[in-house]
């Protein structure tokens, strides 16, 4: 049986709604940005920073900053793109290895927390409704939003 309109938009308020407070709560505590760029040149470096900008769907200025930011504080460093000589490539240090590391155990730790009194079914069942989303958001997302477009009036006021 398949979802009802209803069941649908409970589901979209409850995901909405989670992802702002998370937003948000990341938003006092960290900025998303920058611990994306280190986290791409950690697990997927050396990097170009024009990757990276296309990867985290940033501005390519907003990304150069963040990167001299990491790099002064020794997280990051660059070196010459040996295929292409005026570029560079963003590659984690050691340094930057341990700090991301350490900032995702204390990530753990806080979601362990609020998930203290959850049975392990019920963390595993969101683990794998959460994972299928994702992976069908990331499928069909764009496909459909694209045609919600043309299928209805823009909304001027929702855009940037």
């Amino acid at each position: 049986m398949q979802a009802n309109k209803s069941q649908i938009g409970e589901l979209v308020r409850t995901v909405s709604h989670f992802a702002e407070a998370n937003r948000q709560g990341q938003a006092r505590m960290f900025d998303a940005v920058r611990l994306g760029v280190l986290q791409l040149a950690v697990e997927h470096g050396p990097l170009r920073a024009g990757e990276v900008a296309e990867r985290l769907d940033a501005l390519p200025s907003s990304i150069t900053r963040h990167i001299r930011a990491l790099a002064e504080a020794e997280l990051v460093s660059t070196e010459p793109d040996p295929a292409d000589r005026r570029a560079v490539l963003l590659v984690a240090t050691d340094t930057g290895r341990t700090e991301l590391r350490q900032f995702l155990d204390v990530g753990e730790q806080v979601f362990g927390a609020v998930i203290a009194e959850w049975p392990a079914d019920d963390v595993v069942t969101l683990t794998r409704l959460l994972t299928r989303l994702t992976q069908d958001w990331a499928r069909y997302g764009a496909e459909q939003q694209q045609a919600a477009r043309k299928r209805n009036r823009p909304f001027g006021w929702s855009q940037g």
